[in-house]
């Protein structure tokens, strides 16, 4: 029997026929005792009394007692013979029903055969009847003369209680046996049973292809509630665990996998255009003949082009940077001189838009790594810049509270599409808007520059927009994350 299941209940199930064997042979043993305690005293008293009488009466008369004297001490399914040296004087044989007759000279050879234990007892054998209990005593007569006293009991109904003590309790046993295997099957079924559902969510993961692609969700061992914290219930938590954790490990490689063929088809896709660009201004310069100042145009398209390239080439690897490692440095920044700082090198940049500040009275200082927070408030300034039409209202404003810092960004602009708010902050995302927007020069990805720097800074960005404008806001918690050595975000 190969299954734990089967194996298990013939374990219960044979220890317990063991302990109901071993308990009906020892009460066995003990009912038997008892009885034939209980037969022996009654051959020891009959004896007795037989003998008592027939010394008695060979010392008043010289002679045996008469029969009827000696016939109202033996019990029935008993015997008495008065042995005068080898010849039988006195004898009776009583059943089980109070007749009485006296014993043949057969069953008289047959006793007399068997050997006595004076004033003790041997179990003897008379024909059909049965097995006796007998007992023998010694009376010493007239001159000299010496008669043996033979009484016997018979262990019929001893004999007859065992057998049916014997049949009750192995019935009984079979019954009680078979009780316990049906309930200690159930009892083991219910216990193994989430090992079999274990067993079979293994095997269907085991059967579910993982060397690509997402991974579909699996089942999941159910849990019974009666069971909890139970052996079975543990390893049924463990494998959904372990599921859990395969499943999302499997399905963020699965992510990464797509982020990344997506993010270089993306990338040569952008790399793909300056590169175009620039060969075919070297091809032109590289004609005899071209006009000088085609050729000064040629080499100054050549040099934006390479240097859009470089810029391009530049937030890839800060993207890069950050995937690989992106502990920031920890040291004092003050807020308000860098949003003073980047809001004026931004007016010269777009100086067609209204730029304005919103600044606490007090200066706001914090923790944190100076050039990925002056990244992030560039980045959504230039986003606010090249996203918005000329003559767009853009504040830029600061406040801090108990808890934290709060850097926003807003503008009056004609907002960002709903349905592209989820994956704005993806690389080279470029949300749809207004027809007089201006983006050049942008790839789509200073949004995500910004994500993945307050990200490795612990900060959270959140985006609002609508018809009338769109807020970009960066919290920052007052107390930093724990510090640690890094490069440098920007280098």
């Amino acid at each position: 029997m190969r299954s734990t299941r089967g194996r298990l209940l013939v374990v219960v199930t044979g220890l317990l026929l063991s302990a109901l064997v071993l308990l009906g042979a020892t009460s066995v043993v003990i009912l038997r005792e008892s009885l034939v305690t209980q037969v022996e005293s009654t051959a020891y008293l009959s004896n007795e009394s037989v003998r008592s009488r027939v010394e008695t009466t060979l010392d008043e008369d010289g002679g045996l007692p008469p029969f009827d004297d000696l016939s109202i001490v033996i019990p029935p399914d008993g015997f008495f013979f008065v042995l005068e040296g080898r010849t039988p004087r006195l004898t009776a044989f009583f059943t089980r029903d109070y007749d009485f007759r006296r014993l043949s000279r057969a069953e008289i050879a047959e006793l007399r055969d068997q050997p006595f234990v004076l004033d003790g007892t041997r179990t003897v054998t008379l024909g059909v009847h049965g097995n006796y209990l007998v007992t023998a005593s010694t009376v010493e007569g007239p001159e000299g003369t010496r008669y043996t006293v033979v009484t016997g009991v018979g262990l019929t109904d001893t004999d007859d209680i065992i057998t049916i003590y014997v049949l009750w309790t192995t019935l009984v046993g079979l019954v009680v046996a078979a009780l316990a295997a049906l309930f200690g099957y159930r009892l083991v079924s219910r216990e193994l049973d989430p090992l079999e559902h274990v067993a079979q969510i293994a095997q269907q993961v085991a059967a579910t292809p993982m060397s690509s692609g997402a991974v579909a969700p699996q089942g999941r061992a159910p849990r019974d509630p009666r069971l909890r914290g139970s052996e079975a219930d543990r390893v049924a938590l463990a494998l959904n665990l372990l599921l859990d954790h395969v499943e999302s490990s499997f399905n963020a490689r699965h992510r990464a996998e797509e982020s990344m063929r997506r993010f270089i088809a993306e990338a040569s896709h952008e790399l793909r255009n300056p590169l175009a660009s620039i060969r075919g201004y070297a091809d032109f310069y590289a004609q005899p003949g071209a006009d000088p100042d085609e050729m000064a145009n040629a080499l100054g398209r050549v040099g934006s082009e390479a240097k859009r390239m470089s810029a391009l080439v530049d937030d890839l690897l800060l993207l890069a940077r950050l995937d690989a490692d992106p502990r920031m440095r920890h040291e004092p920044v003050d807020l308000t001189q860098l949003v003073l700082e980047t809001v004026s090198d931004t007016r010269f940049a777009f100086p067609e838009h209204g730029w304005r500040m919103a600044l606490p009275d007090e200066e706001v200082m914090t923790t944190g790594d100076e050039d990925a927070i002056r990244q992030i408030l560039l980045n959504l300034v230039g986003n606010a810049g090249h996203h918005t039409p000329g003559g767009t209202s853009v504040r830029v404003s600061l406040r801090q509270d108990e808890g934290e810092i709060v850097l926003a960004v807003e503008d009056e602009g004609p907002g960002i599409p709903a349905e592209a708010i989820p994956t704005l902050f993806d690389r080279f995302t470029q949300a749809g808007g207004d027809a007089g927007v201006t983006r050049k020069s942008t790839v789509g990805l200073g949004l995500a520059i910004v994500r993945a720097l307050a990200d490795a800074s612990g900060y959270s960005v959140s985006v609002e927009s609508d018809s009338s404008g769109t807020r970009f806001a960066v919290t920052i918690p007052r107390l930093p994350p724990a510090e640690g050595p890094s490069p440098d975000p920007a280098g």
